[in-house]
């Protein structure tokens, strides 16, 4: 049985050691999707490493952040990569915050490694405000790289890296939201980030990896993408 101690346990190892977070330039490019305005609040849920709230804040100048994260090892890289935002050690579905009260509020592939997503989907509409912008980007179960995989392996793909992990598809996971109390406004494909550079210098990574990266992120169908982007809103009639 899979607890809330041994998940927090797994992610102090896994923040302990390598860390866990893509590319700045994909962070840059979900706060461009959601165009903040300044001076606005953002609650980023399960932030990790703090990428995504270094991002934000240089976007949305004087924007007020916070990130919530269950690892604490996860919290020290953040205060150092986000020094301006204030942290907070809490379970995404436990958020301690009153309701209505942020401007933004992000999950960014996190939800699918809780033991209750819907009910991390309800926290996250919960703190939002009225006419807030929620980013959640969920894992899809029938992507074009484990369909690739399988057609050269013959079996499934094993992922564990993480203690746990739920994956489905774009209308699972868009009927779960909706059951939460979200409206999904649009659906971006996220891939793999094409790195051809090692991020911060010109040591070339790998081309080959980066060349199939490019034509998946050019060319991969919405349905098949490794990852969704759900832009949403309250939906003010489940309320």
């Amino acid at each position: 049985m899979i607890t809330l101690d041994k998940i927090i346990n797994d992610y102090n190892r896994i923040y302990g050691s390598s860390g866990l977070r893509a590319n700045s330039a994909y962070y840059r490019w979900l706060v461009k999707l959601l165009k903040p305005a300044p001076g606005s609040s953002l609650l980023d849920v399960s932030c990790g490493e703090g990428i995504f709230l270094s991002q934000f804040s240089k976007y949305a100048k004087g924007a007020v952040t916070f990130g919530l994260d269950i690892s604490i090892n996860a919290l020290v890289k953040s205060a150092k990569n986000a020094s301006s935002s204030r942290i907070v050690n809490a379970d995404g579905q436990f958020i301690p915050f009153k309701g209505n009260q942020f401007d933004y509020v992000t999950c960014l592939g996190s939800l699918e490694h809780y033991v209750d997503p819907e009910k991390g989907m309800r926290e996250l509409c919960r703190v939002g405000k009225e006419n807030a912008v929620f980013c959640i980007v969920l894992p899809n179960s029938v992507s074009i790289d484990f369909i690739l995989h399988v057609l050269k392996n013959g079996n499934v793909p094993k992922e564990d890296f993480q203690i746990i992990e739920k994956t489905a598809s774009r209308m699972e996971w868009q009927d779960a939201l909706e059951r939460n109390g979200f409206k999904v406004l649009k659906v971006h494909a996220s891939n793999l980030w094409p790195e051809l550079f090692q991020e911060g210098s010109f040591k070339v990574k790998s081309f080959g990896k980066y060349l199939r990266r490019r034509l998946i992120k050019s060319f991969c169908p919405l349905n098949l993408a490794k990852e969704f982007v759900f832009i949403c809103k309250k939906n003010k009639e489940k309320i």
